[in-house]
């Protein structure tokens, strides 16, 4: 039983990291290409509210189509979505094309690396994701159901509550912010701040209590948090960086980010087990806080940094 287990999570991440870097650095690289400056903040927030809907009803549905057809019909299932989708992608085209220039191999891997540590403003959005995401794992099953037990005083069901308020409330984020996004233009430091501040605050507010209801609440008031902070920022690389040059730094970025994360899982792993559940929560939310206000201490009161909040209209236009 624990050998088949320990397969199954081991094939899960496997799909879920390999697919999902292919697929992040696809979706990101054509709304660039494809979506109008002006436009971008909207086909952001819809992508991801689409995106959490179909993992809203995935967490829903995914039991029940186990239970009816079985562990290898399941994964026959997937996998045939999964070429579906492959295929629908065949017929996406680039508005716009880009010429490659003639580079050798080594200095074709390294474009991305190189921007990311030339550009200074990019930089430092970086380091802050990957901070982000060192504290990201806090939301892992594992930590979920522990804080569903020993805080919450509840059993599996409430856990399977928790994913599905915390799902529900990336939908309901992600529409809030499609329905704000006018507003968000040109001003998408500020609220990628405001979102990241105010995600790091409630998540503070989630370590404290103890009534599972008030859980429920603080978990779907979160979406339109992270939603903001999330859309906000790659709206900011896909204002920065060129067709060209947008897979390449997503992708370097996405490569620290993912390490991080799986060290990451060891690290909360370890201070639940020493500090207890409730003060990963708590100790998350001040570290999140905190690299959000120097954050926006960095890049928001430097008079050059503003310049990332516009698009490249924007920016010849003055505006």
């Amino acid at each position: 039983m624990y050998s088949h287990s320990t397969n199954d999570g081991f094939y899960h991440c496997w799909n879920h990291f390999f697919f999902n870097g292919f697929f992040s650095i696809f979706k990101t690289s054509v709304v660039r290409s494809l979506v109008n400056d002006s436009q971008r903040m909207q086909a952001n927030s819809l992508l991801s509210t689409i995106d959490q809907t179909f993992l809203f009803a995935g967490w829903s549905l995914g039991g029940f189509v186990l239970s009816l057809t079985g562990s290898t019909q399941s994964l026959f299932i997937t996998a045939g979505l999964l070429s579906i989708s492959f295929v629908c992608l065949l017929f996406i085209k680039e508005a716009h094309t880009y010429k490659q220039t003639q580079k050798r191999r080594a200095a074709k891997l390294m474009e991305g690396w190189r921007f990311l540590w030339i550009h200074k403003r990019i930089r430092a959005l970086v380091i802050m994701d990957i901070i982000e995401s060192l504290f990201g794992t806090i939301w892992i099953g594992a930590i979920t159901l522990s804080f569903v037990k020993e805080v919450l005083g509840k059993g599996e069901a409430w856990w399977g509550y928790i994913n599905g308020a915390y799902y529900f409330g990336s939908i309901v984020g992600g529409i809030i912010v499609y329905r704000m996004s006018s507003m968000v233009k040109g001003r998408l430091l500020l609220f990628m701040f405001l979102g990241s501040i105010g995600y790091a605050v409630l998540t503070g507010f989630y370590g404290l209590v103890t009534n599972p209801y008030l859980a429920l609440v603080l978990l779907i008031m979160m979406g339109p948090a992270y939603q903001l902070r999330d859309v906000a920022q790659e709206t900011i690389y896909q204002n920065t960086c060129s067709n060209g040059m947008l897979p390449k730094v997503i992708a370097a970025k996405s490569t620290l980010v993912q390490a991080v994360f799986i060290l990451s899982i060891a690290f909360v792993g370890t201070v639940a087990d020493l500090f207890g559940v409730r003060f990963v929560y708590l100790f998350s939310s001040f570290m999140l806080l905190l690299t959000a206000l120097i954050g926006m201490a960095g890049l928001m009161y430097n008079k050059h940094s503003i310049e990332i909040d516009k698009t490249p209209a924007e920016r010849r236009g003055g505006i």
